[in-house]
């Protein structure tokens, strides 16, 4: 009986030495770690969307502002710039012609561009999607799950945004 603990124990032991080797190995630290960062990111400057912008673009652009930096700064050093590209695919039609199911893409292309010289230094694009039903007799329903799609891919777009500016910045 008192093997069993023991036996269990030992490999629990050496079950968490191989997980936790490699990710020190590979100097792993937590995102957002790094506090040289949070000023860099601070220091750019969301483009503003064109005027009468679709809403996604509004919410995208607001998004991605107050997550880059939550404060107001002065020490702005780069400018990013960013285009939306938005897509619909038909997924699923039924036979009866009363369900149907769209995927809805958004390509976003950004840059980041030096002031001063008025240089890119990063630029890169993010795809994000959502789906959505469209039922025939059911038009308000359809309208609202179209909007809280796009509602949530814009946002989830503007998250990844900033994963790949923090990639960058880590590594600069």
């Amino acid at each position: 009986m008192s093997f069993r603990p023991k036996f269990t124990n030992k490999i629990f032991n050496f079950l968490l030495i191989i997980i936790f080797i490699p990710l020190m190995g590979c100097q792993f630290t937590p995102v957002y770690k790094n506090s040289n960062v949070i000023p860099e990111l601070c220091s750019i400057e969301v483009k503003n969307e064109k005027n009468s912008a679709p809403l996604y673009e509004i919410k995208f652009k607001n998004e991605l502002q107050y997550i880059l930096c939550d404060s107001n700064n002065n020490n702005i050093k780069y400018e990013l710039n960013w285009e939306i590209e938005r897509n619909y695919r038909e997924l699923i039609k039924s036979e009866s012609n009363y369900t149907r199911r769209y995927e809805e893409t958004f390509l976003v292309k950004f840059s980041i561009n030096n002031i001063e010289n008025n240089n890119i230094i990063y630029s890169d694009s993010i795809i994000s999607k959502g789906a959505y039903n469209m039922l025939e007799d059911e038009i308000v329903s359809t309208i609202a799950s179209k909007n809280s799609v796009s509602y949530h891919i814009a946002t989830n777009a503007a998250r990844l945004v900033l994963d790949k500016i923090y990639l960058f910045l880590s590594k600069k």
